[in-house]
C-alpha cells in the first residue's frame, strides 16, 4: 500500500503493526508541533495547534479506517473518534479558561475516554479477520 493510499484513502485493511507505527508517529508529531509552537509562537498557540489537528485528521481517521476494516467492522466505527477530537481542539482553548473543570468538561473528558479506550482495544490490540472479510484480503 502506498503511502498516499494509507493516509488519504478510506479503503482496504492494515494490520496492528501499521497501526501502531502511525499512532507512535501522530502523537510525537502533535508533541513536536505544541512544544514548538509554545516557544516560538505562545500568542498564537490557541489558533496554530487546532489547526495543525485539523490537518492532521484526514490521515488519522483513514488509517484507523483501514483498522476497522481489518477488523470487518465499516467506516461508521469512526464516529467514536468524534469526542476524541473534539476533546483535543478544545482542550487549547479550555486551558485559558477558569471554567475548565465544569461538569460539561467532566462528561465530555469521561465520553473521550471510554470512546478512547474502545478504540484501543478494538483497533490496537485485537487481531484483524483472517483471510478475506468485506474489506479486502488480509494485510500483509
Amino acid at each position: 500500500m502506498s503511502m498516499k493510499d494509507l493516509l488519504l484513502s478510506f479503503r482496504g485493511r492494515i494490520g496492528r503493526k501499521t497501526y501502531w507505527i502511525w499512532n507512535i508517529f501522530y502523537y510525537i508529531a502533535i508533541t513536536g508541533f505544541a512544544s514548538g509552537i509554545s516557544v516560538l509562537f505562545p500568542a498564537y498557540s490557541y489558533i496554530l495547534l487546532p489547526t495543525f489537528l485539523i490537518l492532521l485528521a484526514v490521515p488519522d481517521l483513514a488509517v484507523t479506517a483501514k483498522r476497522w476494516h481489518d477488523r470487518n467492522k465499516s467506516n461508521y466505527w469512526l464516529l467514536l473518534n468524534v469526542p476524541l477530537v473534539l476533546g483535543r481542539l478544545a482542550s487549547p482553548m479550555a486551558a485559558t479558561t477558569t471554567d475548565s473543570v465544569s461538569p460539561m468538561n467532566m462528561v465530555a473528558t469521561v465520553a473521550a475516554l471510554v470512546c478512547g479506550l474502545w478504540i484501543l482495544i478494538e483497533c490496537g490490540l485485537l487481531k484483524g479477520t483472517e483471510g478475506r472479510n468485506n474489506y479486502g484480503e488480509a494485510p500483509v
